[in-house]
């Protein structure tokens, strides 16, 4: 049985990290540690992720769309070669998304994308595939997908009437307002976001009053991170945790948001927690909290979205530094 199916954009990610400046018009800036080609995209990398946590090989796959060109083609063989099934939709018009990320040592990065086929994926293909498959989770991300971003809700009923834990993702959307989310989340029994992305999603100036209207629309667990100040989550009954961050030495922050969304899964199937998401308690929820953040720190050591994200890594950080995050946990209410 598939335990896991990604969904969403798929993307070719261009990566020039750890530089000491941009470049000035007319001028250039040596890339210290390489430019590389790595795969991106929430619905690869967290894909890839969960089979380098733990999970087998063949019980994650991932459904996007890409071009019928050399960067598709990358994805794929990829996206196979760490063991994940691919079900994917090739097209001839348009080439696959693509993404050139700038990242300047010690500042966030900076993305220049192309949205190329993501911006077609069907929510119609994506949803029989999790009427078929049955997986006991499915991952959605969305924010540059077009119609899937208007349906999404399709594919997170296919997923419900299939008796599917659905973890939702996004990034900032393109073509719309960020509140367009709002409307799925009823169909969400997790959502991840920042907690920039919350504030703008709910059209609020502070955290606490978005942490509220999230956990007014939001059907199970809301999670949301805080960059290098650590992570909070909240029940559905209001109670909620902060947890400080992870110390490690940022090398590349793509994919790090991706990296918490799988080691919150991971910690939700390894504890079962996916068949009673309604009934998981505080103490649960701190040791969840802990592991996606533990997996989102091991993302950032590294260049590229998945390559530091392993379980020895990230067992690593966890054995050095867990019981002092643990310990960093507040309990409030919403």
């Amino acid at each position: 049985m598939l335990k896991v199916l990604t969904s969403g954009f798929m993307v070719a990610d261009i990566i020039a990290a750890d530089l000491p400046k941009i470049a000035d018009p007319g001028h250039l800036v040596f890339a210290p540690k390489g430019i590389k080609l790595t795969i991106g995209g929430h619905a690869c990398n967290v894909s890839i992720d969960l089979i380098q946590l733990g999970l087998e090989k063949g019980s994650v796959g991932a459904a996007g769309a890409v071009g019928k060109d050399a960067f598709g083609a990358f994805i794929r063989s990829t996206l196979e070669e760490k063991g994940v099934l691919t079900y994917l939709t090739e097209l001839n018009e348009v080439g696959t998304t693509k993404n050139i990320a700038l990242v300047v040592k010690g500042e966030d990065r900076r993305f220049h994308v192309d949205l190329g086929a993501s911006w077609y994926l069907d929510p119609e293909v994506v949803a029989k595939r999790v009427l078929e498959l049955k997986p006991k989770v499915v991952y959605t991300a969305s924010g540059i997908c077009g119609k899937f971003d208007e349906r999404l809700s399709d594919v997170l009923k296919a997923a419900k009437k299939v008796g599917s834990l659905t973890f939702v993702d996004m990034i900032e959307p393109y073509g719309k307002s960020w509140n367009y989310i709002v409307e799925h989340l009823e169909y969400a029994d997790a959502f991840h976001c920042n907690d920039i992305e919350l504030k703008n999603i709910f059209n609020k100036d502070s955290l606490e009053a978005a942490l509220r209207a999230a956990n007014e629309k939001v059907n199970g667990l809301t999670f949301i991170t805080l960059g290098g100040k650590g992570a909070m989550a909240i029940l559905k009954n209001g109670r909620g945790i902060k947890q400080k961050g992870f110390n490690v030495e940022v090398v590349d922050p793509t994919g790090a948001g991706d990296a918490f969304s799988a080691g919150v899964i991971y910690s939700l199937l390894e504890r079962k927690s996916f068949e009673t998401i309604s009934k998981v308690t505080i103490e649960e929820l701190k040791e969840i909290l802990m592991f996606g953040q533990a997996a989102g720190a091991a993302c950032v050591t590294g260049i590229g979205t998945t390559t530091s994200v392993t379980r020895e890594n990230v067992a690593s950080i966890l054995n050095s530094q867990g019981n002092q995050v643990l310990d960093s946990t507040k309990v409030f209410e919403v």
